[in-house]
């Protein structure tokens, strides 16, 4: 079965002793001359043919055209064992990718070099002369017993192949990861489920993220070397003297078992030889008890809105590991804007290699036990935390992709315009990118549906990503805080130049060789990313005021302002792009200060903003060899800014938790997850630090009863903690505010802003309110004496027919905001005031004589006063005077709005928002809302 080339070849370019045809498995055989020949001539064959002879991708095989015919070739090469051939050197034997005292990166591994490497090698790695055609194959081993460098035992677990093509990627190379199970039984395909809101399994999606291609999260550890690889002459035979050889025993992917082995059930040889490769969904103790979707329509919810329920089964988005556009080549002009993977790598929380998670590179923090003396740990890492918050989602999000589609759809003759608008924040790279190469094309819609060698792919890809990692770190300072700057019309900086919040110690080459950009915080650039002015471009939108069914625009006003809402308060804080007033308010506060916070639950936080290769690693270099990537080292960085970006829309974040698949999501994502956490346990940190955020954002206090006449009269004060209007951003978000009397069991006796299961305010007979789904609203109050009053603090807008209107185009006229002003806001804050006035949807409306909310330059108490009166025929035997804040982030009249038009989008937001689960004790959202604060006190 040996090819005549190996009869002549050296031992240690062979396995570790030479063996007869009788040691490999009936079956297989290596790969003849003429045949390796051929099938390393086919991993260099020009890109366009390998694109052709290829099928288009697919959502069962998510990789570009060029990576999927690559890793088939690649996959035919290492099983022929090809790097075996005349003319290449492989290490001695098998030996431990670090040490035992320090770690290691790969565990027990021999790695084999193609001539082409050998002699560059040879010639002293000159840099930036790596050869193409350079081919370097790493063997990866578990040993069987007691792992030795000199006597051991091994089981072939795995190829890591690297090839040289340095015109297909900015890095320059094609990464594989190809197991022995794949080799064996071939790779396995994604899976494809009919999902069913009956069968939860179906709506989790399985790790299909391809782990052979082009910037894969090699680079993490490889951009630290020059030339990206850490081979040295050193490595081979005839420099370490062959002392691994002798006594190890080698089981690799073709071997046969000596029969003592084969029977040994510690040595798992039945697995070894007959598991397929498949995909998988990590276990996790903690997965069961996440709340996820319903298995049939909750009926409140059904009930209220007076529709059939769904349950087809829901079309699934592009999966998140379709999002895939790297860094093109250096003789190419590079894209400004990459998606997140490209990032991943290097900001994702793994442990340090050596010191595990307690480490300053791991980017884990403790997080409770998963069981006694097994410690849990919540991914805290930049991609971590950002690939779970509505920033790193916003691409994805149902209601907003509802919104578009109604907006379109009531204004069609201007549809694409409206798209491509709404699209320059939540898809903000995709549409960005299209605008930079052709700028007289606009992002589409269906574009989000583009898979990766699709002609819109890479926009596609670049939308999905939503708010990426390349959007805020390529914002340049031109214009920022300005109005030219607002509603995500920033400029961005050059395609290679990345802003960082760290004006000194920046290590630049990592990042330079994997992804042809340079991070740079000095000369005072680190001041754009920490501005919150550069959140103020995206978080101030101006848009256009059109009439009912027109394209025209009559005016332009804020659709939402919380930048501006910031800047009007005790919170401002000035630098180089905010200069109100000449100082900074009472309490400066920037934006990132509460979103990007410093500490994990309580404990301030020292981390490298990194998990690179550096001298903390465990060298790459034998003893006495120079370490090859030297000045690598990261600083820990005090204070670690985590990029949480949580807001308290626990609403649509939910739906995300809950139904992972349906909104592209897979469960498990191992870069960010090295202790088995799937994505879905990253969500369920990010829904606890949303609700810990929630509790920050508002107090309660309550006056003290006392009876007036025929009924007990007392106050509640609503005070805003927050910086900016309580609710803020988009309009249609609400906070209702329920008051209750008791009696001394806590049954209710009388109460104002209760709720039914769905979320919708009714009155004592649980009658639902006329303002929730009529065309009328509930006025503020400042005096409320029934049960069908309520305060609601919220924004209400009419349409150019005096109608209500949740069109963001058609707000014609404000006719209430009696949000929760900020703290400090004034009416005559010149910053803001546009011809001398408060411009629309920044003036408080509907709140005439209320002195919390004063328009007469004085300084807002950021709250609201609000007398009850209860009449004393329903209070008997009261006992208490119970208060409750409570958040709406899609409250009833908005989502009637979105389902009121057969949309695709729009039924797809009624499948997942009917299917939400809101009652079980997991869920985040119990009943609908989002409980802020609460406060009781006796009423005697």
């Amino acid at each position: 079965m040996t090819s005549r080339w190996l009869l002549g070849l050296p031992c240690f370019l062979l396995l570790s002793t030479c063996h007869r045809p009788s040691d490999y498995e009936p079956g297989y055989e290596l790969g003849s001359a003429e045949e390796c020949a051929r099938l390393r001539a086919a991993l260099f064959e020009d890109a366009e043919t390998i694109i052709a002879s290829r099928p288009p991708a697919s959502f069962e095989d998510p990789r570009l055209r060029l990576e999927a015919g690559l890793t088939e070739r690649v996959r035919a090469f290492v099983v022929a064992q090809c790097y075996r051939q005349p003319g290449w050197g492989g290490e001695d034997g098998v030996h431990l990718s670090g040490t035992e005292a320090e770690g290691d990166t790969h565990g027990w591994v021999r790695v084999w070099y193609s001539p082409e490497v050998i002699a560059w090698l040879s010639r002293g790695r000159p840099e930036g002369e790596v050869p193409e055609r350079a081919i370097l194959v790493k063997e990866r081993y578990k040993p069987l017993g007691e792992a030795k460098e000199h006597g051991g035992v091994f089981k072939f677990v795995a190829w890591q192949p690297m090839v040289r093509r340095a015109r297909d990627a900015r890095d320059g190379w094609f990464w594989g990861e190809i197991s022995q199970e794949e080799g064996r039984h071939g790779e396995a395909k994604c899976s494809k489920p009919n999902l069913s809101w009956s069968s939860p399994e179906t709506l989790r999606l399985d790790d299909c993220r391809p782990s052979s291609g082009f910037g894969q999260p090699c680079l993490r550890c490889h951009a630290s070397q020059r030339d990206l690889t850490f081979a040295q002459t050193a490595h081979l035979p005839e420099k370490t003297g062959g002392v691994h050889e002798a006594s190890q025993t080698i089981y690799d992917f073709r071997r046969l078992w000596r029969q003592r082995d084969a029977q040994n059930p510690n040595y798992g040889y039945e697995a070894y030889k007959n598991t397929p490769a498949s995909t998988f969904i990590a276990p996790h103790p903690d997965r069961d008890a996440m709340a996820h979707a319903l298995g049939s329509a909750d009926p409140d919810f059904v009930a209220l809105y007076g529709i059939s329920p769904n349950e087809q089964a829901p079309y699934e988005d592009v999966p998140r590991f379709f999002d895939h556009v790297i860094p093109k080549p250096s003789a190419r002009k590079p894209d400004t804007f990459l998606t997140s993977n490209a990032c991943w790598g290097c900001h994702s929380g793994v442990a340090h290699i050596a010191k595990g998670p307690s480490s300053g590179s791991s980017m884990l923090a403790p997080d409770g036990e998963l069981e006694p003396g097994k410690p849990r740990y919540a991914d805290i890492s930049p991609y971590g935390e950002w690939s779970v918050s509505l920033m790193g989602l916003a691409g994805r999000d149902p209601v907003f992709r509802a919104q578009r589609a109604w907006e379109a759809d009531h204004r069609a003759s201007c549809a694409k315009d409206i798209t491509d608008l709404c699209y320059r924040c939540h898809g903000a790279a995709g549409q960005r990118q299209i605008h930079l190469d052709h700028p007289s094309r606009q992002f589409e819609h269906g574009m989000v549906y583009a898979l990766p060698d699709d002609p819109d792919g890479p926009y596609g890809g670049l939308a999905r990503d939503g708010v990426t990692c390349t959007i805020c770190h390529q914002i340049s300072g031109k214009d920022l805080g300005k109005p030219a700057s607002y509603t995500g019309q920033w400029t961005p900086t050059a395609p290679g130049d990345v802003i960082g919040p760290f004006s000194s110690d920046v290590r630049v080459n990592p990042m330079e060789r994997a992804m042809g950009k340079t991070p740079a915080g000095h000369d005072g650039r680190d001041a754009v990313i920490k501005s919150s002015a550069l959140c103020g471009s995206c978080h101030t939108v101006r848009l256009p005021v059109r009439r009912v069914g027109s394209c025209t625009d009559v005016r332009q006003r804020y659709e939402q302002a919380t930048f501006l809402e910031w800047r009007d308060s005790v919170y401002r804080k000035n630098d180089p792009f905010v200069t109100d007033e000449g100082h900074d308010g009472a309490t400066p506060t920037r934006c990132q200060d509460c979103h990007m916070p410093q500490e994990f639950h309580g404990r301030p936080l020292q981390k490298k903003m990194a998990s690179v290769e550096d001298s903390q690693f465990p060298t790459a270099s034998l003893a006495g060899v120079p370490d090859l990537h030297a000045g690598v080292d990261l600083v820990e960085r005090a204070p670690f800014a985590r990029h949480q970006m949580n807001g308290i829309n626990l609403f649509t974040l939910s739906m995300f938790a809950q139904a992972p698949r349906v909104l592209g999501l897979a469960d498990y994502d191992y870069m960010s997850n090295q202790y088995g956490e799937p994505t879905r346990l990253q969500m369920a940190t990010a829904l606890a630090t949303g609700r810990a955020f929630a509790d920050t954002a508002a107090t309660l206090q309550i006056g003290a009863p006392a009876v007036r006449g025929d009924a007990l009269q007392f106050t509640v004060t609503v005070t805003n903690k927050a910086g900016h209007k309580l609710p803020s951003g988009v309009a249609f978000r609400r906070a209702i505010l329920e008051v209750a009397l008791e009696d001394a069991t806590g049954a209710t006796l009388w109460a104002s802003g209760r709720t039914n299961g769905a979320g919708a305010l009714v009155d004592h007979s649980n009658k639902v309110l006329a303002v929730e789904l009529g065309p009328t609203y509930e006025p503020h109050h400042q005096l409320i004496t029934r049960e069908d009053q309520a305060q609601i603090y919220e924004e209400r807008t009419a349409d150019s027919d005096g109608k209500l209107t949740t069109s963001f185009l058609g707000i014609y006229d404000s006719v209430k905001d009696n949000r929760l002003l900020p703290a400090g806001w004034r009416s005559n804050f010149g910053p803001t005031l546009e011809n001398g006035e408060v411009p629309d949807g920044l003036e408080p409306h509907g709140i005439e004589g209320d002195p919390d909310y004063p328009m007469d330059g004085s300084a807002a108490c950021g709250c609201d006063v609000i007398t009850y009166r209860v009449p004393l025929a329903a209070a008997a035997g009261h006992a208490r005077v119970r208060a409750k804040l409570h958040y709406q982030a899609i409250p009833p009249y908005f989502l009637r709005d979105r389902f009121s038009v057969a949309l695709p989008d729009a039924q797809r937001l009624y499948q997942l928002a009917s299917h939400l689960d809101t009652k079980s004790a997991t869920t985040a959202i119990p009943g609908w809302k989002l409980t802020l604060v609460e406060a009781a006190r006796s009423s005697k």
